[in-house]
């Protein structure tokens, strides 16, 4: 398929596209947005594929929802249904319908079991490898995330005495980035702390990680990164003192994913907490509102850059945040959007995620790049194009070993 690069509304080639974003790694901050596309790779599914998983399970979810008007009848089997609205919803008509003792019970059962279905969906797609291996030891091991560990090395790697850690935002639920940077000792500040009990605490943003026995520039070296999850994740839980807290994987599998799996109602208590709905007014929503908060700050700083993977710009309040730090003058974007050659078409027939995207292309600011072409915008084609820093070049390590292997066959001395 053609590849489309665009920067500034104008067309650039894939010589310069990788030339831009070496420079952009060089600036004071570095950032990465991530959505459902960026986990594919790693047994994940797009909002779209997880709709049609919630469909299988409950053949007569889109006609169900549509009577009861959560959905729009038209829309029910294209790729504009966004299932966190829909639980958003579905939770909505529950507290109405519950309160009110006039209404049809049998709306009541239909609306439970498509929440318990469409939870159900998102967490099967959010966990990433089979249920029996979520929790066991080294899964960032895993072929799979081989390009989330590449994504952390070179970030890191890029960074220079003095500039501050990568910082990464995602809306994914999933624990790609939690694995991946565990498999290769980073430390991930995601704003939770404790060794028994993890607390979410927002200060936890503002520390960092050093040697201090390292000395010069070498003791500002950097051995961590920074974990913004906008829309929450697996592991979280709220507890009945209204704590976020951040469980280990093996538990969260026996508390929470097997018995959901198995048809459990269990999600009042549970993990996804989304924004929105009643849960959002109660103590999470400071947390929510911590995150995103933190998200906004970040593009307001000056020489700032973020790349952005997977994400599908389905989420309006992200898109609104996107556009107004655009007001930033040393603030760069770069978008790699798969589908960036369907946006051609009349705005009549493009969805609203299609509109901002072409949107920002028709801005025409040099602060934005966009990257489309299907397989050459995938998360795999972003982190390959990101730079290596001069010092450590590919490979270097093994070629070393490889060489010192050789002499020590040989029998000569070093």
């Amino acid at each position: 398929m053609e590849q489309y690069i665009f920067q500034g509304g104008k067309e650039i080639s894939e010589d310069e596209l990788v030339s831009h974003m070496a420079s952009l790694c060089q600036l004071e901050n570095v950032g990465v947005l991530l959505g459902a596309g960026s986990s594919v790779g790693a047994g994940g599914k797009t909002m779209e594929q997880v709709w049609e998983s919630a469909q299988c399970r409950f053949p007569d979810i889109a006609k169900e929802l549509a009577r009861l008007n959560i959905i729009d009848s038209q829309n029910a089997d294209n790729n504009e249904i966004n299932v966190e609205l829909i639980i958003d919803q579905v939770n909505q008509f529950l507290v109405v319908h519950r309160k009110n003792p006039k209404k049809d019970n049998s709306d009541i059962e239909i609306l439970e079991k498509a929440l318990l279905c469409l939870y159900q969906s998102v967490t099967e797609a959010a966990m990433l490898i089979d249920v029996e291996k979520f929790g066991a030891e080294a899964v960032g091991k895993g072929t799979e995330f081989d390009f989330h560990r590449e994504l952390f090395e070179k970030l890191i790697s890029n960074r220079q005495p003095g500039q501050s850690a990568p910082m990464l935002f995602t809306t994914n639920y999933d624990l790609s980035l939690e694995w991946a940077a565990e498999e290769i000792g980073i430390q991930l500040i995601n704003g939770f702390s404790g060794i028994h009990t993890r607390t979410f605490q927002p200060q936890n943003f503002d520390l960092s990680f050093r040697n201090v026995k390292a000395s010069g520039e070498a003791r500002f070296g950097h051995y961590h990164a920074y974990l913004h999850k906008l829309h929450g994740s697996l592991s979280w839980t709220q507890s009945k003192e209204g704590e976020t807290r951040e469980l280990p994987a093996a538990m969260v599998k026996e508390l929470y994913l097997k018995p959901l799996l198995a048809g459990q109602a269990i999600y009042d208590e549970q993990f996804l907490i989304y924004p929105g709905a009643n849960k959002y007014h109660h103590t999470i929503g400071f947390v929510y509102g911590e995150l995103f908060r933190r998200f906004s700050e970040y593009l307001s700083q000056p020489q700032t850059v973020l790349f952005v993977n997977g994400y599908g710009f389905g989420d309006y309040h992200i898109n609104r945040i996107l556009m107004g730090a655009l007001l930033n003058p040393s603030l760069h974007i770069v978008i790699f959007y798969p589908e960036l050659g369907t946006i051609s078409a009349g705005q009549d027939k493009q969805t609203e995620a299609q509109k901002c995207v072409a949107k920002l292309k028709s801005m025409s600011l040099n602060q934005i790049t966009i990257v489309g072409g299907a397989d050459k915008a995938y998360f795999n084609s972003f982190v390959t194009r990101l730079p290596r820093p001069v010092l450590f070049p590919k490979d270097s390590t093994r070629e070393l070993a490889k060489a010192i292997g050789e002499l020590a066959e040989s029998n000569r001395t070093i």
